[in-house]
Formats: structure tokens, sequence, C-alpha cells
């Protein structure tokens, strides 16, 4: 049994003690009910009441849709988490919500795997009208302006455009600005995704990104044809890191140094080591250290979910801390 399905198993039998009376019964996803998920009504339950009230507003107010959404009593599409409780989008925001505003928390734990940060900088870019607060994390970042020929000019947060699920910005000991843009990734699986056939691939897609492509050769040498990129997950790799390394060079939010972020369950073996393009598997043992070894350490790193919540237990003892653990902590 892979990851995925060991997930869905152990949702329905923590279900009773996770949430509310009322989220008991099967939710729908996709027409078809399901133990494993909420029902609609009951879909801001994904998050913890701690932050809920926060997050749908600090969404709302950005107007970042949440992926399999549902609307809001006002009619607003999407503005409602997802009712699936292997939602990674969900467990992304619960794990690192708190942090939008708690720098001593921030700093706590993600010196953990940055050893380097001195001190959390404020993400100045991410402040609405209206907000008292400037937060030190934020979610579906795109960057100051669009980076990719043929991208939207003016891409909504979370939607049609290359975005990652958070972004967070640091001071190093050194003085050096460090800017981290991070992927979620839960229970997702590619184990049915196939490279395109020589007739089949998307030519927008192939114009969009092929000059930076052959601009990160000169940086990083040999690397697989650029065709073989164009299957999940590597399609979205390449692009998060073309955008890491394009920031960069615009010194986005005055950044120095822009690293491209992964997080990921170790659990997770089938999105691990499922190589869907097979030029990859000689660089890696993993999908992740394949991408290490091809771009660099100082463009990308990854950390097993495992360990980040292990460290925000450490480093925090609350409902919130004890309710993630709970939920998510599925190697205890």
């Amino acid at each position: 049994m892979g990851f995925r399905d060991q997930e869905k198993q152990r949702y329905a039998q923590l279900k009773s003690s996770l949430f509310s009376e009322a989220a008991q019964p099967e939710g729908v996803y996709r027409n078809i009910p399901r133990t494993f998920c909420l029902p609609e009504e009951c879909s801001s339950e994904n998050l913890h009441m701690s932050i809920r009230k926060d997050a749908l507003d600090y969404f709302r107010r950005r107007n970042i849709p949440w992926h399999d959404g549902f609307a809001d009593t006002e009619g607003k599409q999407k503005a409602l988490p997802s009712n699936h409780l292997c939602c990674s989008q969900s467990m992304c925001v619960n794990s690192l919500f708190p942090m939008t505003r708690d720098k001593r928390l921030f700093e706590r734990v993600f010196r953990v795997f940055f050893p380097e940060l001195k001190e959390a900088l404020t993400f100045e870019a991410d402040q609405e009208d209206g907000e008292n607060a400037v937060p030190y994390l934020c979610f579906e970042f795109v960057g100051e302006k669009t980076h990719f020929e043929g991208e939207r000019s003016w891409p909504q947060r979370g939607a049609n455009c290359t975005s990652l699920d958070f972004a967070f910005l640091f001071e190093q000991f050194d003085g050096k600005r460090h800017l981290v843009l991070g992927e979620w990734k839960y229970t997702e699986e590619y184990l049915r995704c196939k490279l395109p056939t020589a007739g089949d691939y998307n030519k927008t897609r192939l114009a969009t990104y092929k000059e930076d492509f052959h601009k990160s050769q000169l940086n990083h040498g040999k690397l697989p044809n650029y065709t073989d990129y164009f299957v999940e997950p590597f399609y979205q790799l390449m692009r998060q890191s073309l955008l890491a390394s394009k920031m960069q060079a615009a010194g986005e939010l005055g950044a120095d140094i822009v690293t491209h972020l992964h997080v990921s369950p170790k659990a997770n073996r089938q999105l691990a080591y499922t190589f869907t393009s097979p030029e990859f598997a000689a660089h890696g043992a993993t999908v992740f250290d394949a991408w290490k070894k091809l771009v660099g350490p100082d463009t990308f790193c990854n950390i097993h979910s495992e360990n980040l919540l292990t460290a925000i237990e450490q480093c925090c003892s609350n409902d919130w801390s004890h309710w993630l653990l709970k939920r998510y902590g599925w190697w205890r």
C-alpha cells in the first residue's frame, strides 16, 4: 500500500478525534462520498481553529484561490479550503501560518534547516491595505513581476502561473539577504505521468522556458535534454528553479541569494523514487537528490516533512502544535 492510501485509512480512523460532530459524515469529493473527506459545509475545519479565521482572511484579501475549494456564504468562488484531508495546501497552511506573525517561532524552527539565519525579515511585498502587521512568511508567492515570457502579465497568485506555495526572507549572519521559495507536497504521486511523445509537446510551454533553460546550462553544465523536463514532477521543479535563478539575478526583494526549497514526506516513496523522466535516474537515488545534484545545493534544497514538524514540536507546545502532530504524525 502506498503512502497516499495509508493516509486515507489513517484519517478514516482519526476523524472523530480531530473534527466536530458535524464533520464526521463522509464528504463528497469528485462526486463520490469518501471517508477521508469532510462534508462540504465543514471544509473550513481542514484548518486548525486557532488559525482558521486569519488564514481565510489572508487568502481572501489577496484573492488567492484554495485548491479544490468551495464558495463562501457570499458566493466568492474557492474562498474556502478543500474538504480533502490529504490536501497539501491545507497541510502547508496548518504547519506554517502561525509563523506569519510569530518572528521568534519562525527563527527557531527554520534555523534548524538554515543555520545561517540571523534574523527573519518582514515580507513587505505581502502586506495588504488595512492590515496592521507585515507577515514574516507569505503563501502562493509569484514575485513582484512576471518573470517568464508567455505567462500572464498580472498573474493571480496560486493560479495560471509559476508560483510557490510559500516564501520567506531572512538576513544571514554575513549580512546577505536570503529569499526562500518553498514548494509543499503531501500525498502527491506521479506514477501515471509519462513524457509526451515527439508530436505532443505543448509548443507554448516549450517556448516559454527555453531561453532561460539554455542560460542555466551555462551555469550548471551538462543537463538532461530540455524536452526531458516536460513531465511532472520535473516540469514543476524546472519552472521553480528557473524562477529562483531569475529572481536572484533581478535582486528580487533586495535578495542576494534565492533558494528553491522543497518540503515533502520521507514516507512518500511513490513521490521520491518515481522517475517519470528516466534521464534523471542516473543523477541520484531520489528525484530530489538528482535535482540537487543537477542544479546545485545553493539553488535547491529539500526538507522532510517529518523533520520540519518535529522541529515545530520542539520549538512550540500549545494546542496548535499538539493538533498538528496528531493530525500529520503518520510516522509515530
